[in-house]
């Protein structure tokens, strides 16, 4: 599969979080023959596993040392991969950069996850990084289209699928990941 940015640039800084997806991405990366690097998240990313790659524990809160990181590393794109649950105020290391945005941070945290995360990612975007998708690095990692299956959905799932679609655009403004009945 031939990648939607083939001006990727090596190494990728992978900002990893937690389960098998942050290694699954960066194995993915280095078959293409790109090095990626991974920024671990203290508390989530698996410190077994990480060893694996070149990488670098940073802290929630840290935007300051990441940035000088990927810097030094040469990463220009970055990507967020992983699980990550919001950390108590009493794990989130704030260093100089981050507490100069403290505003900006703030404000990102009133949102709901994915507001956060673009957030993230637009300050690092001005500091002249890009921020890259699962699409771009490791498109072999993704579902394909269509059935998959032997079978396919009948008259009544389509009709579910077509509302649970119609539905996803408002679910995903919600600023709560919790349902409400």
């Amino acid at each position: 599969m031939i990648s939607a940015a083939p001006d990727i640039s090596s190494p990728v800084g992978v900002i990893a979080g937690g389960g098998a997806m942050p290694f699954a991405v960066a194995d993915q990366i280095a078959a293409r023959g790109i090095k990626p690097v991974l920024f671990a998240l203290r508390g989530a990313c698996d410190p077994v596993e990480v060893e694996r790659f070149r990488h670098h524990w940073i802290a929630v809160g840290q935007l300051g040392r990441a940035t000088k990181l990927f810097r030094e590393e040469g990463c220009r794109d970055l990507i967020f991969i992983g699980t990550l649950m919001r950390p108590a105020l009493s794990e989130v290391r704030l260093d100089f950069k981050t507490l100069r945005l403290l505003g900006n941070v703030i404000r990102a945290f009133r949102g709901g996850d994915d507001h956060l995360l673009s957030s993230v990612g637009r300050i690092f975007e001005q500091d002249g990084f890009r921020m890259v998708g699962i699409r771009d690095v490791a498109p072999d990692l993704l579902m394909p289209e269509g059935c998959i299956t032997r079978a396919a959905p009948d008259v009544g799932a389509i009709a579910d699928i077509q509302r649970g679609g119609k539905c996803l655009p408002r679910l995903g403004r919600s600023t709560s990941a919790r349902p409400r009945w």
